[in-house]
């Protein structure tokens, strides 16, 4: 663990199997994802919000946000943990097919958290609002489904939501999520804030 060695830094486990991030990160994306739809359909009506996902173009939109998504992972975490680019994995898992991106230094958990989020508030967020607001439909479908792809991203926010932020993270090597160090001063008999 580099300048992080266990004498003087304790690890905390808040990861879950692929599998698991799928079934649960699909429960944590899913009401925000229909309360956006539900919104637009409640000041705007159903006309054209469909539409959308007929278009060959929106879909490779869809497409090109999967890989910008990820790359908003690295970016966050490059700005806020001042990562170099060397110190970021891009992977797909093999089993559920999943993209992902991975940190392989420990940065500053605020930093960490910023890296998570800034993908669902840039391609999911941000464009149902606009689509809400001025009844863009592709727009609203678009965010929808950037919040429901986030999900397990929300997921991990939950996940380390007690963490301090004095607390350093480092993405898991191989589970969705991470495992959060803190001084072995702060030790608690807790091994996850969910148990």
């Amino acid at each position: 663990m580099t300048q992080h060695d266990e004498s003087t830094w304790q690890r905390l486990d808040r990861s879950v199997s692929f599998n698991d991030a799928n079934l649960s990160g699909t429960l944590f994306g899913l009401v925000p994802a229909l309360i956006v739809v539900a919104s637009h359909i409640w000041l705007h009506g159903t006309p054209g919000l469909l539409d959308s996902l007929a278009s060959l173009w929106w879909w490779l939109t869809v497409i090109g946000g999967i890989v910008v998504h990820e790359g908003l992972h690295a970016l966050g975490w490059m700005i806020a943990g001042r990562l170099s680019l060397k110190a970021i994995a891009f992977s797909i898992d093999r089993q559920t097919f999943s993209p992902y991106t991975h940190s392989r230094q420990p940065i500053a958990i605020n930093a960490y958290r910023f890296g998570i989020v800034l993908p669902v508030l840039s391609l999911g967020v941000v464009p149902a609002l606009i689509g809400i607001a001025i009844n863009l439909p592709a727009f609203t479908i678009f965010g929808a489904l950037f919040i429901l792809v986030a999900g397990g991203d929300l997921l991990i926010l939950w996940l380390i939501r007690n963490d301090p932020s004095y607390a350093l993270a480092i993405d898991h090597p191989s589970r969705v999520g991470c495992e959060v160090l803190l001084p072995v001063a702060e030790r608690t008999p807790r091994a996850n804030p969910t148990d």
